[in-house]
């Protein structure tokens, strides 16, 4: 039983190694300062989401118009109103492409935030039936 577990280990150490490699880094986003205009709440089923049109200006003096995915609570609507200023991220090679510092972070560390939570429960699981 004790070999089993240095396998798993070594599996699990493997895939990390290749999963944090292949992370894409060559997006870079730029952070900067938009009005809403307009907020859209939908209700699909169990799933909700909530959008914003914003106007916001580019570094090169551009002002742009476009839409935004927001931190919501479901079936209540989002946390922001129309007329508040929120800070966004755009797309230094298509400015049309926002997200915001909150949804960003869950993109882009939740799926290992749920291989974490995945690996303590099996090690927890591991742990009990050895006992």
């Amino acid at each position: 039983m004790k070999n089993l577990n240095i396998n798993y280990t070594v599996f699990f150490l493997f895939f990390f190694s290749f999963a944090f490699a292949t992370q894409d880094t060559t997006s870079q986003y730029i952070e900067t300062e938009a009005i809403i205009t307009e907020i859209n709440f939908k209700v699909r089923g169990r799933r909700s989401a909530a959008t914003a049109t914003v106007n916001y200006k580019t570094l090169e003096g551009d002002s742009l118009s476009s839409t935004v995915k927001l931190v919501h609570i479901p079936f209540i609507g989002a946390l922001d109103q129309k007329g508040d200023r929120i800070t966004i991220l755009y797309n230094k090679e298509t400015p049309l492409l926002l997200t915001t510092k909150s949804t960003s972070f869950w993109q882009s560390y939740g799926l290992y935030a749920l291989i974490g939570l995945g690996i303590i429960i099996l090690i927890y699981r591991f742990i009990k039936r050895s006992k």
